[in-house]
């Protein structure tokens, strides 16, 4: 072969073989893509929440509810198809209650029906249990229940004599503030730029009841505040949602007595039920969860048992 010459054959074979090459790796990283693209998609759709459409944004899925309850309860319908002992749930049958225990009560603090009963014997009361705790745990779910219907019924209700807006429906149940957690902490520490000592004012709603007077000590403005941004905050809401910018004393906004109604039920619910919460005085986080709508509240009083909704409510 002379010198300098090229031979158009090798040249070829060149070509072709960078060409190969470059089309194997890229055809590699598109597979190597696409497969990567579906295995997120696939595990997104694995890890999918499917929310319960009695409840307002919240989820009853899980496997809490072990087969022996299962077994147990229609043992226990079977030989008691009216129930025994049932002192809130009264005009219900044992399988009524039994489906409103699962979904309402395990399905709103995710535990098992041993967490507050004795299998053996779904009726029984204090000693009977044999287990303290758990008697002690069955008093108090009767309690909070009672809360519920108290609240539904008795202070839900005011939203609807508020002129301007009406109120969405939503019922409160055990979800609302257990979220799924069978000991919810109202007051977590490191609430975002609030002190880890600050409470609602519910000894004194006063503070927040500006009328215009700006003749009011710093600590009760600065205490104002801190109220104001935890309302924010637990609703991702901003000012203007409950205020009139141009004058925030004004009570123009139907919202803002929907906030004082709330408040007002908070402070019934420390005053009645603290000894039932573990201490705890209850905040707007607790049910709001940074939603307008409680997260974990039922839909609407019809979804719930007659005695417990605000449909039952003396007219």
């Amino acid at each position: 072969m002379r010198p300098g010459y090229n031979n158009p054959f090798s040249q070829k074979l060149a070509f072709l073989a960078v060409f190969l090459a470059v089309t194997f790796v890229l055809l590699g990283g598109a597979v190597w893509v696409i497969n990567f693209v579906r295995g997120r998609v696939v595990a997104a759709a694995a890890d999918e929440i499917v929310l319960n459409p009695a409840y307002v944004n919240y989820s009853t899925e899980g496997n809490y509810v072990s087969a022996e309850s299962n077994a147990a309860i229609q043992t226990y319908i079977t030989q008691f198809p009216e129930p025994q002992n049932a002192q809130v749930l009264v005009g219900m049958s044992t399988a009524e209650i039994w489906a409103f225990m699962t979904t309402y009560v395990s399905g709103g603090i995710k535990q098992d029906c041993t967490y507050c009963h004795n299998i053996n014997n779904f009726g029984a009361e204090g000693a009977e249990i044999g287990d303290d705790t758990i008697a002690t745990r069955k008093n108090t779910a009767r309690t909070h229940l009672q809360m519920v219907a108290d609240l539904n019924q008795n202070w839900l209700t005011q939203l609807a004599a508020i002129e301007g807006k009406k109120p969405s429906g939503a019922q409160v149940i055990c979800a609302t503030c257990h979220n799924g957690e069978p000991l919810p902490v109202a007051w977590p520490a490191g609430l975002h730029a609030l002190p880890d000592d600050y409470r609602l004012p519910l000894d004194n709603l006063d503070v927040l009841l500006v009328t215009g007077d700006l003749d009011v000590s710093l600590d009760a403005v600065q205490y104002n505040q801190h109220t104001m941004y935890h309302m924010n905050e637990s609703l991702g809401v901003g000012c203007t949602h409950c205020h009139n910018s141009r004058y925030f004393p004004s009570w123009e906004q139907p919202t803002k007595y929907y906030a004082l109604t709330m408040l007002q039920m908070s402070q019934h619910i420390r005053d009645t039920y603290i000894d039932s919460m573990n201490g705890q005085e209850p905040s707007c986080q607790l049910c709001h969860q940074n939603q307008v709508r409680p997260p974990g509240a039922a839909q609407s009083a019809t979804v719930l048992p007659a005695v417990l909704g605000s449909s039952n409510a003396p007219n």
